[in-house]
């Protein structure tokens, strides 16, 4: 039953693509001289599915380097990655209803929060990012800013970037013994905008992580949190 509601997620978000405008990058075999690049570094936690973790993020780092992305084009993180219920994950630990559970294609929250807050430094256009809904970490174990994750659900949440820019870019992700690293390649120089998170509480317990625009001020996302 969970898998038929999830087939018809996704056919009725890609009969809403189909009537939009948006254009989506796709994988492309032509080689792009993408001189210039920012990057992003997060350190593993360690944890009893850390190596599931790793090896799905590396099937998602294979097919996300596929993607070089046209100006205006939209990066689409579910139609890079494809569907994570095949055997091709393995089982790994993710938030499902704000619960933790083990589940095919775990740990890939954090390529997409990894991508998110790159793409946040190169300025490039969030088109659709949602945050979890629960935090788990404390500031011992946490691997990134509050503020800065992006959570995605196959058929339900997606992460989606535009291009803004007027050179092709891509994405490439590097999964090391201990770190996790984000590459942003372009065809012209990246100027990198300082991003920062400011995190209050309110009354009722609830973390709230504004995304700041470290040179205007202005905020960019509000991000809302549970603690467990």
């Amino acid at each position: 039953m969970k898998h038929l509601k999830q087939r018809i997620h996704v056919w009725l978000r890609a009969l809403r693509d189909a009537m939009g405008h948006d254009t989506f990058s796709l994988p492309r075999s032509e080689a792009f001289d993408l001189p210039y690049s920012l990057s992003l570094t997060q350190p593993f936690t360690a944890s009893a599915t850390l190596e599931q973790k790793k090896h799905n993020l590396r099937i998602a780092g294979e097919r996300i380097v596929r993607h070089t992305i046209m100006p205006g084009e939209v990066f689409s993180f579910w139609r890079a990655v494809g569907n994570p219920n095949t055997s091709q994950f393995m089982e790994s630990r993710s938030i499902i209803a704000g619960c933790l559970q083990l589940e095919r294609g775990g740990g890939l929250c954090q390529a997409s929060g990894i991508i998110h807050h790159l793409a946040l430094m190169a300025g490039l256009e969030i088109v659709e990012r949602h945050n979890h809904s629960v935090d788990l970490y404390t500031e011992e174990t946490r691997f990134c800013p509050l503020g800065s994750d992006a959570t995605v659900s196959y058929g339900y949440k997606d992460l989606r970037v535009r291009n803004s820019t007027t050179s092709p870019i891509r994405f490439e992700l590097i999964v090391g013994d201990d770190c996790f690293e984000a590459r942003l390649l372009s065809g012209e120089p990246i100027e990198k905008r300082e991003i920062t998170f400011e995190r209050s509480t309110d009354p009722d317990g609830t973390l709230v992580a504004k995304t700041i625009d470290g040179s205007s001020g202005a905020v960019i996302a509000v991000s809302r949190y549970h603690t467990l």
